[in-house]
């Protein structure tokens, strides 16, 4: 996997204010799995860092928003957003969000269980929601028309050497990696496809096999 370009780190200060940071270390694991998907499957996509987990999975929202409008301010194509809240006083807020992307062609993927429509931001319309299925290989994905997190994508994120596979990372999460790593192919192919023309191109080639590398 080649490195990553750069990045930032988000968190919470010490009145509840919300910092900025270059320490973009992965001190969780978790990011650097998904990177490595990314980097994988779309190798000559250029990687940014957005850190907004510090000592363990969770984060606020007032952190998520900067984060988000960090990617869109500094011009990215693609945004993957392995978490999800349920919390409803947060939709109006990402909803806000969601919708700034889009009319800035910033392509969002967001990992949910399946059948959530109360789960944020992958639930939202102009957002890629995906949820992991075991029915997906490393190279398929699937759409799921009558379901409100409409995507599917493999469940695991690169094979470890020396460790089976049942005891890696698995999950939702890694689903929406898989699914951001295609979105960036698709956007080098076509750098002028906003949300609705990237849509259509996932819809029209779901279920189908993908010339992507396997690991």
């Amino acid at each position: 996997m080649g490195p990553i370009a750069g990045g930032v780190a988000f968190a919470e200060g010490p009145g509840g204010e919300v910092l900025q940071s270059s320490d973009y270390r992965d001190s969780l694991g978790h990011g650097t799995a998904l990177a490595g998907i990314l980097k994988f499957k779309a190798p000559e996509a250029t990687v940014f860092a957005v850190k907004i987990f510090t000592d363990r999975l969770v984060t606020s929202i007032e952190i998520l928003e900067a984060a988000l409008r960090w990617t869109m301010e500094h011009e990215m194509h693609v945004v993957n957003l392995s978490l999800g809240t349920a919390n409803p006083e947060h939709r109006a807020r990402m909803a806000r969000i969601a919708a700034r992307a889009k009319r800035a062609g910033t392509l969002i993927a967001a990992s949910s269980p399946p059948e959530r429509a109360d789960m944020l931001p992958a639930a939202l319309d102009g957002v890629f929601g995906v949820a992991a299925s075991d029915e997906c290989s490393w190279s398929e994905y699937r759409y799921i028309a009558d379901d409100t997190i409409h995507f599917r994508a493999h469940p695991s994120p690169r094979p470890l050497p020396g460790l089976d596979q049942s005891r890696n990372y698995r999950g939702h999460s890694f689903a929406s990696a898989h699914l951001s790593a295609l979105l960036a192919l698709l956007i080098q192919d076509r750098p002028e496809l906003g949300f609705a023309g990237a849509r259509e191109r996932l819809i029209r080639s779901a279920g189908v096999s993908l010339p992507l590398r396997k690991p």
